[in-house]
């Protein structure tokens, strides 16, 4: 509703304006124009009656309105000394776009440096592109010269690259190259969701424990998390996958640290010997067994040593969203045909009946966002963890027919960098590496494969 104020006098409402303008007052209050009148007689004791929208703006509509409150106007003066100092400085004119960022980033608890999304690529792969177009950070992709050795390559490049690289208020999303990608949530609301979890560092949840080697101790470790007051550890997805990490350098770097220092690939020939006694499939499970191993440890030492707690769950799946589920957590979507498995046949190395092949109507599409029906929210990735992706491809395949996805990209939207094998080096990801995903570079090659 529209206010009618008389300067100088109490405020009417349009429809009591109206009404005393239609009982004999010689003036008539149009109801589609706002005009400046002189003042009413019976309406106020003098002054010029105008219009004023409460909100500034109309709320079905862009915000194309210059509109302020008091909380607006606390904020502008006190900001505003800090923009004529930057002038005064000789600084630079800042343009209304850079100003608009600069009020977004001073509005979070904590100092950005930069933001990145971080992959580890062994091959060529037409999803990198994807994950450039649709990320809503820049894009590096790491690679490995050499045999590929499992994911202990992808575990070993994130660490050289933390150490060598990024900045300690640097933020960092690493996610699989090969089966996610964005969500439509753009880069701003990413950030508020990760700051809403008042953690360094916020991992993306399964419903699965995997590999089975840490069953056990992980569920402990949930329920103490739960007991700490950190999250519902009743949720379907609480339990860790590697699949999506977004953390602030340093923490991030503590956290790589301890699993190097620890890790059981220290002694290759065991590690070997698990992978033949177990099944191959463990040498592609192994960062995430090793981000569990860290998980756990990290738990009981907040938990018996006071240690400050450097994680977050997304149990939630605000930031990561798996398109895999398991059968018994969703009844009531998933019905008795459902088989799950590969195909409908067991896998191998998952103990719980996993459906990689959930129905489509279980996702619904607005504004290029896809959200399941399971959950409250849609998250800013989908990953579709697992050894087989009909539901993540299916979902994929929807939003690109929807015109979600960019077509023809002319060149790639990401840089490739080469990391050493073994160790931290200063030559990590230099100039010279990064050049690479220039068009026509290797980047080039991964993006038309």
């Amino acid at each position: 509703m529209v206010r009618w104020v008389c300067v100088g006098g109490r405020e009417v409402s349009s429809r009591a304006a109206r009404s005393r303008a239609g009982r004999g007052n010689a003036l008539l209050l149009s109801w589609r124009a706002l005009v400046m009148l002189a003042c009413v007689p019976g309406l106020a004791e003098g002054g010029l009656i105008t219009a004023t929208y409460p909100q500034g703006r109309n709320p079905k509509g862009p915000d194309h309105h210059a509109w302020t409150n008091k909380k607006i106007r606390t904020v502008a003066d006190s900001l505003r000394p800090t923009i004529q100092n930057w002038r005064a400085a000789g600084q630079g004119k800042l343009e209304e776009r850079e100003l608009r960022q600069a009020l977004q980033w001073a509005s979070y608890p904590k100092r950005i440096t930069s933001t990145q999304l971080v992959v580890y690529a062994n091959k060529p792969h037409e999803n990198l592109q994807l994950l450039s177009d649709t990320s809503p950070f820049p894009v590096t992709v790491l690679s490995q010269e050499g045999e590929w050795k499992g994911t202990l390559d992808k575990l070993l490049s994130y660490w050289t690259y933390l150490m060598n690289t990024v900045d300690d208020d640097a933020l960092v999303i690493f996610v699989d190259a090969f089966d996610v990608f964005g969500n439509g949530i753009d880069g701003h609301e990413l950030l508020r969701r990760y700051f809403a979890y008042d953690s360094p560092i916020v991992i993306a949840t399964e419903e699965n424990v995997f590999p089975r080697e840490v069953e056990a101790q992980a569920h402990m470790a949930i329920q103490l998390y739960g007991k700490m007051g950190l999250g519902n550890v009743s949720a379907p997805s609480r339990f860790v996958n590697a699949g999506g990490i977004m953390g602030i350098g340093w923490a991030l770097k503590r956290m790589f640290n301890d699993m190097q220092e620890n890790m059981v690939a220290h002694n290759p020939e065991l590690l070997q010997m698990h992978a033949d006694l177990t099944g191959h499939w463990f040498l592609h499970a192994y960062d995430q067994y090793e981000l569990w191993r860290f998980v756990i440890r990290h738990i009981v030492a907040v938990q018996d040593e006071g240690a400050e707690m450097l994680i977050a769950l997304d149990i939630d799946q605000r930031i990561f969203g798996s398109t895999v589920l398991r059968k018994d957590n969703w009844p009531n979507l998933l019905g008795d045909d459902i088989l799950g498995g590969v195909n409908g046949v067991h896998s191998i190395d998952v103990d719980v009946p996993l459906v990689f092949d959930a129905p489509q109507a279980l996702w619904t599409i607005r504004r290029c966002s896809a959200h399941f029906a399971g959950r409250k929210h849609a998250p800013a990735f989908w990953h579709g963890n697992g050894p087989w992706k009909p539901a993540w491809q299916g979902l994929r395949d929807r939003l690109a027919a929807s015109g979600c996805f960019p077509a023809n990209v002319p060149q790639p939207g990401y840089n490739l960098c080469q990391v050493p094998r073994k160790r931290p080096a200063e030559e990590a990801c230099s100039d010279e590496s990064l050049a690479m995903g220039a068009p026509g570079g290797a980047a080039a090659a991964a993006a038309a494969a």
